[in-house]
């Protein structure tokens, strides 16, 4: 017997699958479809651990299914726009282009040394104009459709370098170019109109689709639908007003302050002459600071009086106007009512400046007492000091009643608001897809007809300069001519989000060459929703979002039935550094799977993350639990000494006569029921996603086979078969050397080699084994023994005589440790409950 060595074992294998396209999936066989995917991932230029963790969790539901008989469609790609591959175009002198395809090659070498069984024809690449022609295409569709315009949003922008800049270029509140801090500035951009479906995006309960109950609760606090009213406040100085938005209407009449947000149009218009100063130097630190660091929990609350008022017409009272920077302009009206009675914000931001607090929420109707801590503040009770709503119950009575008040004096009206704002898609850098606008002086903002997409990339440009996107470095591409008027022109200079790469791709891959279409929707109606859909929880809000949003906009252009895409998703863990910290070049805690493979193999790894424990964990590499694995494998390998030649393999062709003879006649009733028990597991827990507990029955099954002097091909195969999912390469080459070699005739021997690379000859074309549930009864029964209803003694009887109680009893009266118990006492009765317990009813005395 050979030592088993994986460096040349998988390789081979890699290579025999790729050559006889074992794993290609033939789209016009719909029947009994499986559609498998993982996130893509982006072409960064290694595959890291998380790659190999949750590529390897699709690969065995793909090869599991495709085993059932399901028609398996398990495709890849690469997110290949980005800022990482301008980074490298700037530090390392290498163009973005030449740089992806580097490493998507490299990607690619890596994938099929993990083994997975993807279908490489079903692929899209990001930055192929072939793709990308498809996302400029969305986006016409979506501004005929008036879901894409050009509008102004808060944005990083560095006044220095003179660019907007995205989050990730922010780096502690730094430019990542220049190193000059980066402030919030109003700017031009295009926006996809997201909120027109924020309903739709909702999820229901029970919910449309088996999505993780994170992610929709996630998404669910994001999109933030309230349903409250725009209360009106008349400004004391002229006649314009504020308007702003509560789903707390009841605690009108605590009111004391109105809180405006920096950016708010009317800031400057309120602000008095002697405050302008102030409120101006306020403004100026606010534009510094992110909307994440503005709504920060826990941070300390800030604000400036503008010097003006407004009028609460509920009860006449003078409310002072503030601005403060935790209040956002793109949210709600921008302007917020101060209730420090009834609220923790506003308790904290009322007690720093000294501002008046009444408190309209008490314990009971004559609770009048004052708000002087934290936990004063009640925002549920009973109202108080609002004249005659005081005594209602809030919210269940007063709330409705108030808002109804409200809109009958012209005060207020009802208003739904969402949280969710448009999608900016507007990124002034080079590497992402061109948006298909042109700017002409005489005919304005002018799409580019969809017979001349893709608007692609040009080659030679600056991507980092001074005060202009780099597109607009390459004058040649952005000097056209108009579609309309055929006169002079300038196309768009800014790309779009990489989120729209990623919020369709799993469409394309089912279509991937049609230049005609986006994708043929007779495909997509046979193949889509995806079955299963494996992916990370931080993109929640992102990917995960936008990519439902699109899907939605494909439904009402009429290419698809449906408004989710996958029926089901899952979230993978994380594999952290030995550590115990997230893996990072800076810490050298990173663990380079290619050196894993060359120690162990690419089976010892796959099997090793899958052992680690749920899909869903978060757990640290551990090198000893893979030598562990590694040895497992090992003893698979030797197992094969002790398999007997001269049974008939299950599913073979055996004659009624040869039956008698067969593995399974000569196997004991304890090697089938473990072996049919085994079964049963594994297959139960690969369809639940437990893949840890499906190794740990694979290994206790091993401990078993271990212990015998000679085990039946019948049992070797099958346990090959169980295991094949989760290390294809050693169960391939021992399906070869150990179960094809069984089978071959004497005579067909010296040809075998040849015979058995036909239809059907690999381990993974196999159908799935079965578990027969007669093998799965147990033989033996246990029966508890009671005197006096007290346990004392288990008895294991026959399953065939189980039923008879006088045999029972009979045995039960021969249990020295019952007999004790019964010494000196007359019997009064015996209970029996058949297959289950036994009671001996004596005299106590």
């Amino acid at each position: 017997m050979n030592k088993y060595i994986p460096s040349q074992i998988e390789p081979k294998w890699q290579k025999k699958w790729a050559e006889n396209g074992v794993y290609l999936t033939d789209l016009s066989e719909t029947k009994n479809k499986y559609y498998v995917l993982v996130e893509l991932p982006y072409t960064s230029g290694d595959l890291h651990m998380g790659h190999w963790f949750t590529f390897t969790m699709g690969d065995i539901l793909a090869r599991f299914k495709a085993r059932q008989g399901f028609n398996v469609l398990f495709p890849n790609g690469f997110d290949a726009f980005g800022l990482p591959a301008e980074n490298a175009a700037i530090k390392k002198g290498i163009h973005p282009r030449d740089w992806t395809y580097q490493n998507m090659e490299r990607m690619r070498v890596q994938f099929e040394t993990l083994g997975a069984s993807i279908d490489w024809t079903k692929t899209m690449v990001a930055c192929d104009p072939k793709y990308y022609k498809w996302n400029q295409w969305i986006f016409l569709k979506m501004l005929e459709r008036d879901l894409a315009y050009r509008g102004k949003l808060m944005s990083n922008w560095c006044p220095s370098c003179q660019t907007v800049l995205a989050n990730e270029n922010v780096e502690n509140g730094k430019c990542w170019r220049c190193g000059n801090e980066v402030e919030q500035k109003e700017v031009d951009q295009w926006l996809f109109r997201i909120t027109s479906y924020a309903d739709r995006l909702l999820w229901s309960d029970p919910p449309q689709a088996d999505w993780p109950k994170s992610l929709r609760e996630g998404q669910n606090d994001w999109i933030g639908k309230s349903e409250g009213m725009e209360i009106e406040f008349p400004v004391v100085q002229d006649t314009s007003k504020l308007k702003a938005y509560t789903v707390f209407p009841e605690t009108i009449f605590g009111v004391t302050y109105m809180v405006l947000a920096p950016e708010h149009s009317l800031v400057r218009k309120l602000v008095v002459k002697d405050r302008e100063k102030e409120v101006e130097e306020y403004i100026r630190v606010s534009q510094k600071k992110s909307e994440l660091e503005r709504k920060a929990e826990g941070r300390e609350k800030t604000g400036v009086f503008t010097g003006a008022y407004c009028i609460n017409s509920v009860n006449g009272k003078k409310v002072p106007i503030w601005i403060a920077d935790y209040v956002l302009a793109d949210y709600g009206t921008g302007a917020v009512m101060g209730v420090p009675s009834s609220d923790h914000r506003d308790f904290e931001f009322a007690r720093k400046y000294g501002l008046e607090i009444i408190r309209v929420i008490g314990k009971s109707a004559s609770d009048q007492s004052k708000v002087l801590l934290m936990d004063d503040v009640l925002e549920e009770g009973i109202l108080v000091n609002s004249e005659q709503f005081s005594g209602l119950k809030t919210p269940e009575e007063a709330r409705e009643k108030i808002k109804d008040w409200l809109e009958e004096k012209g005060w207020g009206k009802r208003q739904v608001q969402y949280h969710l704002h448009d999608w900016s898609i507007s990124r002034q850098r080079y590497w992402g897809t061109p948006i298909p606008i042109i700017y002409c002086e005489k005919c304005g903002t002018v799409p580019v007809p969809e017979k001349d997409l893709p608007v692609e990339l040009p080659y030679e440009v600056d991507y980092a300069p001074k005060g202009k996107p780099p597109l607009a470095t390459a004058e040649d591409w952005v000097n056209t001519e108009c579609p309309k008027c055929s006169g002079p022109a300038k196309r768009e200079v800014e790309t779009m989000d990489t989120f729209v790469d990623s919020a369709w791709y799993f469409f394309r891959y089912l279509d991937p060459e049609n230049d005609a279409e986006i994708f043929d929707k007779k495909i997509a109606k046979a193949w889509m929703p995806l079955d299963i859909y494996i992916g990370g929880p931080e993109h929640t809000l992102g990917h995960a979002l936008y990519s439902r949003f699109f899907t939605m906009v494909f439904k009402d252009l009429g290419l698809v039935s449906f408004d989710e895409y996958a029926k089901k998703r899952i979230h993978h863990g994380t594999i952290l550094g030995p550590d115990g910290s997230r893996m990072s070049k800076s810490r050298g805690n990173v663990v380079n799977p290619d050196m894993e493979v060359k120690n162990y193999g690419a089976d010892a790894i796959r099997l090793y993350l899958m052992f680690l424990g749920p899909f869903d964990i978060v757990t640290s590499w551990n090198p000893d639990g893979v030598n562990g694995v590694y040895h497992f494998l090992q003893r698979v390998w030797g197992l094969q000494e002790k398999v007997t030649t001269n049974s008939v393999i299950l599913g073979s062709e055996a004659t009624p006569e040869s039956k008698e003879d067969s593995g399974q006649a000569r196997m004991t009733q304890i090697d089938l029921r473990i072996m049919h028990k085994t079964i049963k597991k594994v297959t139960e827990d690969i369809e639940q996603l437990k893949f840890n507990t499906a190794i740990a029955s694979l290994m206790e099954w091993l401990n078993h086979l271990s212990r015998k002097d000679r085990i039946e091909v019948e049992e070797y195969k099958v346990f090959l078969l169980l295991l094949a999912p989760f290390a294809p390469h050693i169960t391939e080459e021992l399906w070869e050397n150990v179960i094809l070699g069984s089978e071959a005739t004497p005579e067909s021997k010296e040809d075998s080699g040849q015979a058995r690379m036909t239809n059907n000859w690999s381990i993974h074309q196999q159908s799935w084994p079965k578990s027969d549930s007669k093998f799965l009864e147990e033989e033996e029964v246990s029966v508890v023994v009671q005197v006096n209803g007290k346990v004392r003694d288990i008895l294991v009887i026959q399953k065939d005589v189980i039923s008879d109680k006088e045999v029972v009893e009979t045995r039960a009266l021969e249990s020295k440790k019952v007999q004790k118990f019964l010494e000196g006492k007359s019997m009064k009765k015996t209970v029996y409950i058949s297959g289950k317990v036994i009671n001996f009813v004596v005299n106590s005395d």
